[in-house]
Parts: structure tokens; sequence; C-alpha cells
């Protein structure tokens, strides 16, 4: 009996002996048992080089996350914590069981688990009877952080950093930017440009609980198709909007930019925010691949003809029309199907309004009269001129010998002279630097 009561007076005086820890303490308080072992704590542990402060609380866990140690820390060297162990019937470490230590800041309600740096006189495993000693015990806070404080929305999902995992950390942030609440990773395209903070939430004890974030709109493009180079014509492309900067591929760094040959154009625009924005297009080339043609000369009752045989033109839009331009002074144009004696290029019309240029002379003639050639310069719209389908320098006299007029053939000739005036009705002779005379008449 006596043996019973001093048992007891000693348990009784162990429980007295331990300070309970506050309510508050995010843990459940350990059950003292019967076998305890010291934990000494022979430094200032620290929260990223801050020391702990009165009030503050440590704890010794197992791998269960169950708290078999804690006290309060009182700002001293040698600070003991007693570790409980099994002792048969209240729970507690086992012989092997690894110490986790953690702390509780009162003043900030918050709790450390990672440990920068731990020193101990013995590994921190549990052994019955025996004690140990913390030389160093750094703590580390949690900390997240975003890779830049501002965004453009076209940018690639944004994953903030962290140093060490946790499980309930959640992010919140305002209406508009699209965040993951769950892992703090940003939507850009699906956010709305603006100023932006971000709170993180979480029991552990953070480096910083908010951030500032702006996401900026970017440049916005008016797409370009693909488009094509007419002939052997320039294409010119101008780009609208208000840029700071704009790159071609070509080393351009102009608003417009003039493309000469089919190619895959990429260019860059840059904002005044620094966001930046690219298309690629596509400029390909339209030409006459082949053209096969019959020439009908004219006659004295109807104009002549270039008949097409076949064609094939490369990235053309159909259906095309075929003209007649004259490469002789006046210019004029005809259908092909219907022109006057003369010198012609062919021209390919497409639907999209891009001419194509056949640089090849195409003669249409007229057999009409031809060794006793006449015309009529009346200005009725019937032989009106002569064509001189002849090469080089041109003079042209009266029957009388005298010159009325110089020419450059192949020409044309209206039946005036040198000054403009109409040459009288007659006779005259085309004589040419090389080939033949042609004797000409005027009839009025």
């Amino acid at each position: 009996m006596v043996s019973f009561l001093k048992y007891l007076t000693s348990f009784i005086a162990l429980v007295l002996s331990v300070e309970l820890p506050a309510q508050d303490v995010p843990w459940t308080r350990p059950l003292p048992s019967l076998n305890t072992v010291p934990l000494v704590i022979n430094c200032i542990p620290q929260v990223d080089g801050q020391q702990l402060v009165d009030g503050d609380y440590i704890g010794v866990f197992n791998n269960q996350g169950r708290c078999f140690g804690l006290a309060r820390w009182k700002d001293t060297i040698n600070f003991n914590v007693t570790v409980y162990g099994f002792d048969g019937t209240t729970d507690g470490f086992v012989n092997g069981d690894i110490l986790s230590l953690r702390v509780w800041l009162r003043g900030e309600d918050c709790v450390l688990e990672k440990i920068s740096e731990v020193t101990a006189d013995e590994p921190l495993v549990f052994a019955n009877s025996v004690a140990n000693r913390i030389n160093i015990l750094n703590f580390e806070r949690l900390a997240v952080s975003y890779p830049a404080e501002s965004y453009c929305l076209n940018e690639t999902t944004i994953t903030p950093e962290l140093n060490y995992p946790v499980d309930d950390l959640s992010f919140s942030s305002a209406q508009g930017l699209a965040i993951d609440q769950s892992t703090g990773t940003i939507n850009p395209p699906q956010s709305i440009p603006g100023a932006y903070s971000v709170a993180l939430n979480t029991a552990f004890c953070l480096s910083r609980k908010e951030f500032s974030l702006i996401m900026h709109d970017f440049p916005r493009l008016s797409a370009i198709r693909d488009t094509f180079l007419c002939g052997d014509k320039a294409l010119q492309i101008s780009l609208s909007g208000n840029f700071s900067s704009i790159q071609w591929n070509n080393g351009e760094t102009s608003r417009d930019v003039e493309l000469v040959e089919p190619a895959s154009v990429w260019y860059r625009v840059v904002n005044d925010k620094g966001c930046s924005n690219s298309d690629t297009f596509s400029v390909k080339q339209t030409a006459i691949k082949r053209l096969d043609y019959t020439i009908d000369n004219a006659d004295c009752y109807k104009k002549g003809a270039v008949r097409i045989n076949n064609s094939e033109i490369e990235n053309g839009r159909a259906p095309f029309i075929y003209r007649l331009t004259s490469q002789l002074a006046e210019k004029d144009s005809f259908e092909a199907g219907d022109a006057p004696e003369g010198v012609y290029h062919l021209e390919v019309v497409n639907t999209n309004g891009c001419v194509l240029q056949h640089k090849q002379n195409i003669v249409i003639e007229k057999d009409c009269l031809n060794d006793k050639p006449v015309f009529s310069p009346n200005y009725d719209g019937l032989d009106d001129r002569y064509f001189i389908n002849l090469e080089g320098r041109v003079k042209i006299f009266d029957r009388n010998g005298t010159l009325k007029r110089r020419l450059t053939a192949p020409c044309y000739f209206d039946g005036n002279d040198e000054t403009g005036s109409p040459l009288p009705m007659g006779t005259y002779l085309v004589v040419p630097e090389k080939g033949k005379n042609i004797t000409l008449t005027i009839l009025r």
C-alpha cells in the first residue's frame, strides 16, 4: 500500500510539473506518460534569421504527425522539451521513431515545419531514457513567388514557385484574373487587363502573404491573308495600330514594307507595355507559265485577232480576260479577239484585278491591197491611219521628192506632215533605212 501511494504521488508531481500548452495551439496536446525523455534546446531557434519570442511553441512529432512533446518557448538557452514515450498504456514515441520538430508562432498564428538547419549531439531519434541536445535549430518560412510582376495576356500559363510543398495553400484574387485557387496557376488569355492582388492562405508561416500583379493587353493584329504578287509588280503591305516597334523577317522596321518575291513573311510588333504579337503569312506570285496563241491578221473588211489556244496562269483567278495593249506611241488597248493592225503585248486580266503582261511583241498585219496600199485619214473610224511594219528611221516624200514626214518604225502614219497639217490626197513614197520602199496612196 505504501509503495502504491509513493508511485501515485510521483506521477501526480510529474503531471503538475508539466506546463500545459495554450488552448489555441493548433495541435492536439500530448497526454503525459511515465516514459519521459528531455530534449534540450541548447540554442535560440530562428526563423529565417529571426529569433523565436516568448510565447511561441515548439512541438515534437512522430512520422504520423502526432504531437508527443510540446513546450512554450521562454527565450532562453538550455530550454527543455519533455518528450513522451509509450509507457505501455499512454501513447507516445517508441524506440527508433524519428523526432520531427515544428514551431507555432503565436503572434502570427502560423506553423513552421521546414527546418533549414539542425545539429544535435545525437541523431533525432527517440530512445528510452536517452536525453538529447539540439545545438542549432533554424526554420524556414514558406516562400511563394511569381517570376515577374507584370504579364501580357497572350503569354502561356504562369506557375508560382514554392521553396517547399504544403497541402493547404490556396490563392485568391479579384474577379478578372484567371487563377487556379489550389495551385496559383494563372491563365493570361482568360484574364482581363488590370492590376490585381493575389492573397495566399495557409496555416504555414509565409515570407509574403500577398502579391501585386499587372496584366497587360497585347497588340491586336488585323490578319493579313495569304496574298499574291501580280507579275513583277512589288507588293505594298501596311500595318495599322499603335506599336512602339515593328520587326519584319527581312530586317525592315517600318510600318510599310515592300515585297518583291514569293516568301513566307513573318513580322512582330511590340506595344508601349512591352507586350508583343506576331503573325506569318504567305506571299505567292501570280505569273504566266504558258501562253499559246494564234494570230489572225486584219484584212480589208475586219480587224485582226489573237486566239488563245492554251494558257497556264500560276495562282491565277479565272475567268481571265485577254487584252492587247499597243506598243506604239498611241498605247491603245483592244480585246484580243478584235484588234487592228499594230504591235502589241498580250495582257491577262484576272478577276481579282491582277493584270499580267506577256512581254513578247505580237504583230498583227493588214492583208489588204498589199501591192498598192491605200488609206483615208478622214477621222471617220475607217482606215484613218496606216501601219508601217518596218524597223528604224522612216522618211516620207511626196511625188515631187519633197520630204514631208520623218518617223521611227514600227509606227502608225496619220497622213499629216511634220507640222501636223493634213497632207493632200496623192501618192507618197515611204523610204526606210532598211528594207524596201513602199508606195502609199492617201485618199480624202
